[in-house]
């Protein structure tokens, strides 16, 4: 059994408190566009997810007050396919006008929806009701990410913890 008497008070706190914001730090790291991120992986259930897609380039098209373009250019390693292949994802413009605040100075597409509106994969334009199905299986898979990654995370930090007091209660 651990006695937590033995360590001294501040230093253990510190130390906990430093570690929180360590995790905390670290699981907000600075992610790809949302909007990107989700243009590819409706594009890899499309193509029923294949270990030789091969991300190339991506872009946004930004048209004013119109909707976003998020182009994203792919090749299938080990395939005999020399045409090019693309999707693009479409997303509706959602910000007021009139506000033209930080977050958009700093990041234009955030003034756009984070749900498409459309999709065309290789010139082909997927359905609406498909469109909507593959968000949904989309939202699951990275949802189901963002669980194992925090689980990580917090195993990490209690080894991390335990480690410390271990080492405290040793001296």
């Amino acid at each position: 059994m651990l006695h937590f008497n033995k360590i001294k008070p501040f230093k253990f706190l510190s130390f906990t408190i430093t570690i929180v914001l360590i995790l905390l730090t670290a699981s907000c790291s600075k992610t790809p566009d949302v909007r990107l991120t989700l243009c590819q992986e409706l594009t890899e259930l499309l193509l029923n997810s294949p270990e030789n897609l091969e991300w190339q380039d991506h872009k946004p098209i930004i048209r004013g007050y119109n909707d976003l373009e998020m182009q994203v250019s792919y090749s299938l390693v080990d395939s005999d396919a020399t045409a090019a292949n693309q999707a693009s994802c479409f997303y509706t413009y959602i910000q007021d006008q009139d506000a033209v605040g930080a977050e958009e100075f700093n990041a234009p597409t955030s003034a756009y929806s984070t749900y498409p509106i459309k999709m065309i994969l290789n010139g082909k334009s997927v359905g609406k009701n498909k469109l909507a199905n593959l968000v949904n299986l989309a939202m699951v898979k990275q949802g189901k990410r963002a669980v194992v990654k925090v689980k990580e995370t917090v195993e990490q930090g209690i080894e991390t913890i335990n480690e410390e007091v271990g080492s405290q209660l040793e001296k």
